[in-house]
């Protein structure tokens, strides 16, 4: 049997007749064919070969390690072939496989599509070859094998006749054949490749769904789905292997045969620029290093040379990197480049190199010549000339005494001298340098700077005390002159049309006339002087003297009088005296002939208060400005209207019980009006339990700290109040009110209320236990009197606390038992009211405590146990352990052991040593009592068995 398949060399597995075996052998061509050697019953069987197979002497592997089978027979092993090397191959061949026992299902799901495609070629090749001996070999019998198990969810796709689709197209896939070089160049080579016949594919795959992977060097260079591909970039004379595989969808083929191939030669890269390591006056010596050959070796090297002509020529042509060109032009300037020479041409010329040759030394140069003087700085110039290279310029300063200091060291002709001071003298020199040496300095020359700008002078100010019309006006020099002397100022006024001029001279002081009094003007200043003109001053605010405003008309009344208030309105002077007027002066004539001021500001309308009602009253008014007050205006008189009642005096208070106060008030004066009701206050005193009872005018302001709330509204002179708290201070005031208003309030009065009994207790809170009760309870109001004790109301039973405290502790209790009870506080005055029923429940009694009893004990643990063995109460159980107090070496007893189980191992204890212990029970009504301590001791430690006794007395023997 032949493998006519293209792809890589793969074992098949063959069924043969009974009696023969097969062996599996690579040809010259690498054709994998099957040769029946001997009548053998048992076939051998075979494994693949590596990813290299046709690449040296086939490898053969025999059956896994084992005792063979029955009736096996060793196979015949022809002489090794060895196929013509075409290319190195990627790696080693493969070593052989590692046998393993594999799961049945994984060998039958992998020999399927196998077997499938082996005997798919096999018809193939048996149809295009017709019948033969090697192809008439019956194919191997199905074996019948127990339907594999599938995890649930999972589906396995299949043909019709069971073969994966899958495993099917990643064969023909991986017979892409290795692909062929059509082109080399130097730097690029192109590819071609045949796509894999897809056409025993039952899905028709067209050929355009196919993406190859080419690999250079393996390393991925492109994927395309061409068949012919141009690989750029490459290095000449370089020997590159590529590979590609193929891919369809998420299928992919093995990869290919690997293609070598080996880039042109070409011309060698440029060289680098050569360097100049010597020169002399008609000589220049160069050096370079050496290039990139690209594959043939540099037979020359060619170095030319450019003068002043413009012109290159060839001075060198060898192999050698160094070469000295003679015969040249003192102090001239040269150009130099280099290229490379091979068997295939020259290379691109390096880039050029500048190189001078030697000269002399310069002559004297001239002064330099000033091209542009600022305030700062100096620009000076000069011509250079032939055999110059670089030039020194010095720079004297006669303030700092320092001499002649460099200022530049350069190859420019021109050069800007900064920060120097403003309108001085500098003297300057100049040298030029070559190679040869440095020439003598010019004639020494000065340039001066230029005077600055001065600075703005002062604002000016007013000299002595401003006239009404007339000011002297007076300012300082600038504080800087930038450098030369100020010869003239120029003053500026603004008189509400735009600054004008009022004075240019050399002096710094001036007169101002035909001014208005009492005005503002802005004045400026400014100064010259060689350097120029400078900026403003700031500009000043001047004014002239003013001068009291004014007469102010009448004023005007504002609205209908009240009976204690009227509003006035005036309006302002015709002539406010060159000021602004700052205020405005009301003064009033009272009745009895009293003139006094009741207004003071700069509103033009006020109000006027605290007036008697039905009276007569005169108003005026002046304006006032920083002057003084102008002229009163003629007087305005004007009748007050009828007001309020006046306030009465403070009411009378009387105390008819702890709860209640009587007041009585005498009617105040009208005002022109009837009174129409009265109204009375109550507010609260904040300083509670006055001694006396009797009622009291106050004195002091407490109004402000004090909250008053309505207590009668009514036309009668009396009243009473009720629902007044024991022993409280009470502030009472009345007022009364008729048609024109009402009335101010009058002095309050204050009273005390006498004790009562107390208030009743609000809050009681309670801890029982199993026979006893603790209770808290808030303390109540003592309604004057301080509480003396409390009464205890439990069932039917009354008990009396021996003070004053709010806690108190009822023994004697029934456990688990329901209690109502009340509190009652009592003082001098009497018992007050009984609280609310408090109801509390005593708690169980805590449970007695087990009794320890001795398990088991050893020589280094008790175990202990307690109870019947039931704990259906769920009791949790505390065992504890007398130890020695490490800080004070005392003996105390440590928990053991907290839980529900009955039962515990004491361990890690010493040997034939005594322990105290005791226990005790807990519920939710507490903690019980702990039981009689228990003396358990340890047994004592059997001794350690000998170590080799026997042996030893066996030799004694």
């Amino acid at each position: 049997m032949v493998s006519t398949n293209s792809s890589p060399p793969i074992p098949l597995p063959v069924q043969v007749p009974p009696g023969h075996v097969v062996q599996q052998i690579v040809d010259e061509t690498g054709t994998l064919r099957h040769v029946i050697l001997s009548a053998q019953p048992v076939p051998m069987p075979m494994c693949p070969y590596g990813p290299n197979a046709g690449q040296g002497p086939p490898q053969f592997y025999g059956p896994p390690p084992g005792p063979p089978p029955q009736g096996y027979v060793q196979p015949y092993q022809p002489p090794p072939q060895y196929p013509p090397v075409m290319s190195p191959p990627l790696a080693q061949p493969s070593p052989p496989p590692v046998y393993s026992q594999k799961s049945e299902r994984h060998v039958r799901q992998y020999d399927k599509p196998r077997n499938k495609y082996y005997q798919r070629q096999q018809h193939t090749h048996h149809n295009k070859s017709g019948s033969s001996s090697l192809h008439s070999t019956p194919p191997l019998s199905p074996k019948k094998e127990p339907p594999a198990r599938k995890n649930e969810g999972e589906e396995e796709v299949q043909t019709e006749d069971g073969e994966d689709p899958r495993n099917s197209l990643q064969h023909l896939l991986s017979q892409v054949k290795p692909p062929k070089v059509i082109d080399v160049t130097p730097n690029e080579a192109v590819i071609q490749w045949s796509s894999p016949d897809l056409s025993s594919q039952p899905d028709d795959i067209p050929v355009s769904e196919l993406l190859y992977e080419v690999f250079l060097n393996n390393n991925l260079y492109m994927s395309i789905p061409a068949t012919q591909l141009t690989i750029n970039g490459l290095k000449p004379a370089t020997e590159y292997r590529v590979h590609l595989q193929c891919l369809c969808g998420g299928v992919r083929g093995d990869s290919s045969g690997v293609a070598v191939f080996l880039t042109h030669s070409t011309v060698p890269d440029a060289p680098q620029l050569p360097r100049m390591i010597q020169k002399s006056k008609t000589s220049l010596q160069f050096r370079w290093g050496p290039v990139k050959e690209n594959g043939s070796r540099v037979t020359a090297f060619i170095l030319e040379l450019c003068g002043n002509n413009g012109e290159w020529s060839e001075v060198f042509r060898g192999r050698g990197k160094q070469h000295t060109v003679t015969k040249l032009q003192p102090q001239t300037r040269y150009r130099v480049r280099l290229a490379a020479v091979n068997e295939h041409g020259k290379s691109e010329y390096s880039p050029e190199a500048i190189a001078y040759t030697s000269g002399v030394v310069p002559s004297q140069p001239a002064p330099p010549v000033l091209e542009q003087a600022s305030v700062t700085s100096l620009s000076l110039g000069w011509t250079k000339r032939p055999m110059e290279e670089t030039y020194t310029l010095q720079m004297e300063d006669s303030l700092n005494g320092y001499g002649f200091r460099p200022v530049y060291n350069g190859r420019d002709t021109r050069v800007t001298c900064p920060g120097l001071r403003r309108n001085a003298d500098y003297k300057f020199r100049l040298c030029a340098h070559n190679d040869e040496g440095t020439s003598p300095f010019s004639d020494i020359t000065c340039y001066p700077t230029l005077p600055d700008r001065p600075k703005p002078p002062s604002a000016p100010t007013v000299k002595g005390r401003p006239k009404s019309t007339k000011l002297t006006l007076v300012w300082s020099p600038p504080s800087d002159n930038g450098g030369s002397r100020i010869t003239g100022y120029r003053l500026e006024i603004d008189r509400d049309s735009g600054f004008e001029c009022i004075y240019t001279g050399e002096g710094t002081e001036t007169d101002c006339t035909e001014l208005s009094p009492g005005k503002s003007y802005r004045v400026r200043v400014l100064c010259e002087s060689l350097g120029g003109i400078s900026d403003w001053s700031e500009v000043a605010s001047v004014s002239t003297e003013a001068v009291c405003p004014g007469i102010c008309q009448p004023p005007r009344l504002l609205g209908k009088p009240k009976a204690s208030l009227l509003q006035l309105k005036w309006g302002n002077p015709e002539f406010d005296g060159g000021a602004p007027v700052t205020e405005f002066r009301i003064d009033m004539t009272s009745p009895n002939n009293e003139r006094r001021q009741v207004y003071c500001g700069r509103d033009l309308e006020c109000t006027v208060a605290s007036l008697l009602p039905g009276r007569p009253y005169i108003f005026m008014v002046c304006g006032v400005n920083r002057m003084g007050p102008g002229q009163w205006s003629e007087p305005l008189e004007v009748v007050s209207g009828a007001g309020p009642p006046d306030a009465p005096h403070a009411p009378h208070l009387a105390c008819r019980s702890p709860y209640s106060v009587h007041l009585a008030w005498e009617e105040p004066i009208n005002n022109g009006a009837g009174i129409d009701q009265y109204n009375v206050q109550i507010a609260e005193v904040s300083c509670p339990h006055a001694e006396s009872s009797e009622s009291s005018s106050t004195c002091g302001d407490l109004e402000s700290d004090l909250t008053f709330t309505s207590a009668y509204t009514g036309s009668a002179l009396t009243t009473e109040v009720r629902n007044l708290a024991p022993a409280t201070t009470y502030a009472f005031r009345v007022c009364c009110s008729n048609s024109a208003g009402v009335g101010p309030w009058s002095s309050h009065a204050t009273v005390t209320t006498p004790a009562a009994p107390p208030a009743p207790v609000a809050y009681i809170s309670s801890s029982p236990a199993a026979t006893a009760v603790t209770l808290l309870w808030g303390e109540p109001a003592n309604h004057g009197d301080p509480i003396t004790h409390y009464v205890i109301e439990v069932g039917d039973k009354t008990v009396t606390t021996p003070g004053p405290e709010t806690e108190y502790a009822l023994n004697d209790l029934q456990p688990e038992t329901l209690y109502r009870l009340r509190i009652q506080a009592v003082n001098s005055v009497g018992p007050g009211s009984f609280s609310g029923i408090h109801k509390v429940t005593t708690r169980a009694l805590p449970p007695a405590p087990p009794t320890i009893e001795l398990v088991k004990a050893s020589y280094n643990s008790l175990k202990l146990k307690w109870g019947d063995g039931r704990n259906l109460d769920m009791l949790t159980y505390s065992l504890q352990m007398e130890f020695t107090n490490p800080h004070n070496g005392t003996r105390e007893f440590y928990q053991v052991y907290n839980g529900t189980n009955q039962n515990y191992k004491v361990v890690r204890l010493e040997e034939n040593t005594e322990y105290h212990l005791r226990i005790c029970a807990s519920n939710e009504a507490g903690i019980g009592p702990y039981s009689a301590v228990a003396h358990l001791s340890t047994t004592k430690a059997p001794p350690p068995p000998l170590k080799g006794g026997g042996s030893a007395v066996a030799q004694s023997q």
